[in-house]
């Protein structure tokens, strides 16, 4: 992280390439991992909490009850939430999604598949699968 009295940028290394590393501008960097969710001093910041979970808004983006702020994965909850991992990656898509418009107001987002599109790396470069050559049946 970088930054003297707040946080100013992130910086990001690859795995596969140490040498490779670059920054990232932000204002808050919340990393959370666990297997056993708990929201520590996030509790104290006004969202809505049920049974230790934060409650969204499962049907349109899963913002919580502050514009603009979003819960996913084993730490949010709605009616009928399941946790599971699979879940989590839906819940991100949507997430993502709601967050482009509000980076990007009244721009479309287009949603593109991986598997056809590739994917642009943290480096900037786009990784893509082998174009699989198609052959007629006789």
């Amino acid at each position: 992280v970088i930054g003297h009295t707040k946080l100013d940028a992130v910086v990001v290394s690859q795995a596969q390439h140490i040498e490779k590393e670059f920054e990232i501008e932000c204002d808050h960097f919340i990393p959370l991992f666990g297997l056993s969710p708990k929201l520590g001093p996030i509790a104290n910041w006004g969202l809505e909490i049920e049974k230790n979970a934060i409650k969204v808004n499962n049907a349109l983006d899963y913002q919580t009850n502050i514009p603009g702020i979003f819960a996913i994965g084993d730490v949010n909850t709605y009616p009928g939430k399941l946790k599971l991992i699979l879940c989590g990656f839906h819940e991100a898509t949507l997430m993502c999604q709601a967050a482009y418009q509000i980076i990007n107001p009244g721009k479309k987002y287009v949603l593109k598949y991986t598997t056809v599109s590739g994917v642009d790396g943290f480096d900037g470069t786009r990784k893509e699968a082998p174009k699989a050559v198609v052959k007629s049946i006789d």
